[in-house]
């Protein structure tokens, strides 16, 4: 039987981390499922699916922190399903990207529609750069969604144009591939 586990890790960032959990949890035995990592701040945060046999996952448990020694990270494990065995309902993926100038509430006014909507946000990305010449902040993001079936996704648009307007925003909601 294979179980899954999600690590959750965040430390100083410097070359060699990825390599270093990579080597870690194959290691012992364990397979990468899925992962997101990124550089916040002076920061290198990641998030990691991985599975194994129950004797591999124990290895994870019981070493975890020469890891956390190792690459001078704060390390979390929880226990997770496998992606198949999450039960789904029917919706469809749609793709949100949002651009703008940079302020507060951004995210929350976009996600806001969301959860009223009860859609789920599968994958997520922001960034900030400044845009040339004038070196604004540009606020820009990108967001994977799971549209159920029972929500009109004109309801969704018109729902997304307010905050469009509101936020002085250029928003998009397109079918994602």
């Amino acid at each position: 039987m294979i179980f899954y586990k999600v690590l959750l890790a965040i430390g100083l960032d410097k070359p060699g981390i990825v390599n270093l959990v990579s080597s870690f949890i194959t290691g012992r035995g364990c397979n990468i499922e899925d992962s997101k990592m990124s550089v916040m701040g002076e920061d290198f945060a990641l998030v990691l699916l991985f599975s194994g046999p129950f004797s591999s996952i124990e290895k994870v448990k019981a070493e975890i922190k020469d890891l956390e020694s190792a690459a001078g990270l704060t390390v979390l494990l929880k226990d997770t399903k496998a992606p198949a065995d999450r039960p789904k309902e029917a919706s469809l993926p749609y793709i949100i990207e949002t651009f703008g100038m940079d302020h507060p509430g951004i995210v929350n006014e976009v996600t806001g529609v969301l959860h009223k909507n009860k859609i789920n946000v599968e994958d997520l990305e922001t960034g900030v750069s400044n845009a040339p010449v004038s070196g604004t902040p540009v606020f820009h993001m990108r967001i994977k969604i799971a549209v159920p079936a029972a929500v009109p996704v004109s309801k969704l648009k018109d729902e997304l144009f307010e905050v469009e307007k509101k936020q002085n925003l250029n928003i998009t909601l397109t079918p994602a591939n």
